[in-house]
């Protein structure tokens, strides 16, 4: 049986579910620098703040704070690379 806690640490749709405990976090300015260096790409803020409310992009909300997961962002730098559309 899962908790309400399990459900808030994992990434439902994920194999690897996201520990929030043990995973590296991110600011989301820091991970749109780093998504425009590894894809090359201008992603634009709108856009990028568009992925994180629509769930595109999983992100952890603390109180007004959002936190992505680094491998949550790799898994998007690995999507936009291989051209995929979401």
């Amino acid at each position: 049986m899962t908790t309400r806690q399990d459900k808030v640490n994992v990434l439902p749709l994920s194999r690897n579910p996201i520990n929030v405990e043990t995973e590296t976090m991110l600011a989301p300015a820091n991970a749109l620098r780093i998504l425009r260096r590894a894809t090359g790409g201008t992603i634009g803020r709108s856009t990028f703040y568009t992925w994180l409310s629509s769930g595109k992009l999983y992100s952890i909300r603390l109180g007004f704070r959002i936190f992505i997961p680094l491998r949550a962002l790799e898994d998007l730098i690995r999507q936009c690379k291989a051209g995929e559309r979401f």
